[in-house]
C-alpha cells in the first residue's frame, strides 16, 4: 500500500512540474508581448533598445523556472519520505490494534468454550506479550504471573518464566506496585522490580527492568492482580494500558463465571444430600412408626382371630385396641404427608400452616404451645413464607424433641421493613458454642438445613440459649425483597 501511494506522489509532483514548465512559458510569452507593446507601440524604441532588458528579465524568469522546479522536486522526496513513514506507523499501529482484537476475541471464545480459569488466565498472559512484542522485544524477554486471592495471600495460578521456588511463595498485595494497583484500581508500573517490597521476593523478577501490575476487580471486589515485566527497558503507554485494562475485565468475568460455576455445583451437591438425608430420615420415620404399629396391628388381629371362638369379649376388647392403633397410625402418616407438602400454606398462609403444626404437636405429646402474631405471615410473599414454615416447624421439632420445656411460644412481627419470627422454649438450654464446634461429629443437619434455608431469602438467623435458661431461634427477612408485594 505504501508503494502504491508513493507512485501516487510522485506522479502528482510530476505533473506539478509539468505545470510550472507550462506556467513560465505563458508568462515568458506574456512577458515579451509586453515588452513589445510598451516600448515598439507606445514609447517608439527601435528593438535593439529594449532588447537587453528582454534578455534579462527572460533570463531572471529562466532562473525562476529552474529554483521552482528544483524545489518542487525535492519536496517532492520529502513528501514522499514523510507520507511513507506516517503510513508505516499507521499501518503499524493498526496492525497492533487488530493483534489486539484478535487477542481479546481469542480470550472471549476461550471464555465460552470453557468454565476453566485457568485457561483463561493464560490467555491472558499471551495477550499480555503483545505489549512487549509491539515494541520489538521477543516475546521470551516476558516475565509474569497471575495471582490469585487465597484467603489473606496472593498464590500465582498462571505464570511465565517462573523457577521451581517461585511456585511456592506468595505476597500480601499492600505494598509496592501491587498495593498500589491494588488500591488505586488502575494499573501501576515501576523501572525498579528487583527492588520492589513484594516483586522482589520472586526470582524471575530480578532480571526484569520494567513492570506493570494491573488489578483484577469488580466493583468492590478484588480477586487478586496481573503482574508481567521484561528484562528489557520499556515504556508502557495509554493503548498499552487500555489493552490491560481489557485483559483484566475479561479474566475477572472468567473467574466471576468459573466461581458460580463452583456455587451451583456446590448447591447441586448440598440438595442432593439435603435430599438424600431427607429420604433417610423419612425411611426411619416410617420404620419407627408406622411400619412397627401396622406389624403390631397384623399381629393383633391373628391373635383377635384366635379369641373370636373362645373370648368373643376379650376379642372385643381387642379390636377396640387396634382401632386406637389404626388411629394413631393414620394421624403419624397424616403429619408426614403435611411434612412433605402442607397444603394449608398454600391456601391459608403461613399462620393457620402453624397452626397446624402446634395442634399436631399438641395432640400427640401435650405441650403447651401457642402462636403469636400469625396474621403477620401474610406479610411475606409466598417463597418466604414457604421458607420461614420450614424453618419454624425445624425448630418447633427441635423443641420437642430436647428442649424439655413446659411451654414453647411462636410469635411473628414486623419491624420497621422487617419480618421477625420468633420461636422461645423455656426448658433445658445448652451450650451453644460447644455445640457449633462439635455439629459435624453430632451428625444432624438441622441447623445447618435452617441457616441455609434463611439465605435463600437474605434473612438472617440468630440461636440463642444456655444451660438452664431455655432457647430461642429468631429469623429476620427483609420485606423490601421478600414482601407480598414483591414477585417471589
Amino acid at each position: 500500500m505504501s508503494k502504491k501511494l508513493a507512485a501516487k506522489i510522485k506522479k502528482e509532483f510530476q505533473r506539478l512540474n509539468w505545470f510550472l514548465i507550462a506556467t513560465f512559458l505563458l508568462l515568458a510569452i506574456v512577458m515579451g508581448a509586453t515588452f513589445f507593446v510598451v516600448y515598439s507601440v507606445v514609447f517608439v524604441k527601435p528593438f535593439l533598445d529594449w532588447l537587453p532588458a528582454v534578455a534579462i528579465a527572460g533570463i531572471a524568469l529562466i532562473f525562476g523556472m529552474i529554483l521552482s522546479y528544483a524545489i518542487v522536486d525535492r519536496s517532492s522526496d520529502r513528501v514522499q519520505t514523510t507520507t511513507a513513514q506516517m503510513v508505516e506507523a499507521e499501518l503499524h499501529q493498526l496492525r497492533a490494534a487488530n493483534n489486539r482484537a484478535k487477542s481479546l476475541q481469542s480470550m472471549a471464545s476461550v471464555m465460552r468454550a470453557t468454565l476453566s480459569f485457568e485457561r483463561v488466565v493464560e490467555e491472558a498472559l499471551d495477550v499480555c506479550s503483545l505489549a512487549i512484542e509491539e515494541m520489538g522485544i521477543p516475546r521470551q524477554s516476558l516475565v509474569g504471573a497471575v495471582f490469585l486471592f487465597n484467603g489473606e495471600d496472593l498464590i500465582p495460578v498462571a505464570t511465565r518464566r517462573f523457577t521451581a521456588s517461585d511456585f511456592d511463595k506468595q505476597m500480601q498485595g499492600k505494598l509496592g506496585i501491587v498495593g498500589a494497583a491494588l488500591t488505586q484500581a488502575e494499573p501501576v508500573t515501576t523501572d525498579h522490580p528487583r527492588q520492589d517490597p513484594e516483586l522482589r521476593q520472586f526470582a524471575a523478577f530480578h532480571s526484569c527492568l520494567t513492570a506493570a501490575c494491573i488489578p483484577l476487580r469488580a466493583g468492590f471486589q478484588i480477586f487478586g492482580a496481573i503482574v508481567i515485566g521484561s528484562d528489557t527497558a520499556v515504556k508502557f503507554d495509554k493503548e498499552h494500558f487500555e489493552l490491560f485494562n481489557g485483559v483484566a475485565d475479561q479474566a475477572v468475568i472468567a473467574l466471576q463465571n468459573a466461581q458460580l460455576y463452583q456455587r451451583l455445583e456446590a448447591e447441586k451437591q448440598r440438595i442432593i444430600e439435603a435430599d438424600e438425608e431427607a429420604r433417610k430420615e423419612l425411611a426411619r420415620d416410617l420404620h419407627d412408626g408406622p411400619t412397627q404399629t401396622i406389624a403390631a396391628i397384623a399381629m393383633r388381629i391373628n391373635f383377635i382371630r384366635s379369641l373370636l371362638a373362645r373370648d368373643p369379649e376379650q376379642a372385643l376388647g381387642e379390636l377396640e385396641k387396634v382401632e386406637d392403633l389404626a388411629k394413631q397410625t393414620s394421624k403419624e402418616i397424616r403429619g408426614m404427608l403435611f411434612t412433605l407438602r402442607p397444603l394449608v400454606l398454600e391456601t391459608q398462609g403461613l399462620g393457620a400452616a402453624i397452626e397446624t403444626v402446634i395442634n399436631r404437636i399438641k395432640e400427640t405429646d401435650g405441650l403447651n404451645i401457642r402462636l403469636i402474631g400469625g396474621d403477620h405471615g401474610e406479610l411475606l410473599n409466598d417463597q418466604a413464607q414457604s421458607v420461614v414454615f420450614s424453618i419454624v416447624e425445624e425448630a418447633l421439632g427441635n423443641a420437642r424433641k430436647y428442649s424439655r420445656a413446659s411451654k414453647i411460644q411462636v410469635r411473628f412481627w414486623q419491624e420497621d421493613n422487617l419480618f421477625v419470627a420468633l420461636v422461645q422454649d423455656n426448658g433445658v438450654g445448652f451450650d451453644v458454642q460447644a455445640v457449633n464446634q462439635d455439629y459435624s461429629s453430632r451428625g444432624s443437619l438441622g441447623m445447618v438445613n435452617m441457616r441455609e434455608r434463611a439465605d435463600r431469602i437474605d434473612g438472617s438467623l440468630r440461636l440463642e440459649s444456655a444451660p438452664g435458661h431455655g432457647t430461642s431461634v429468631t429469623l429476620v427477612v427483609p420485606l423490601d425483597k421478600h414482601g407480598s408485594h414483591v414477585v417471589a
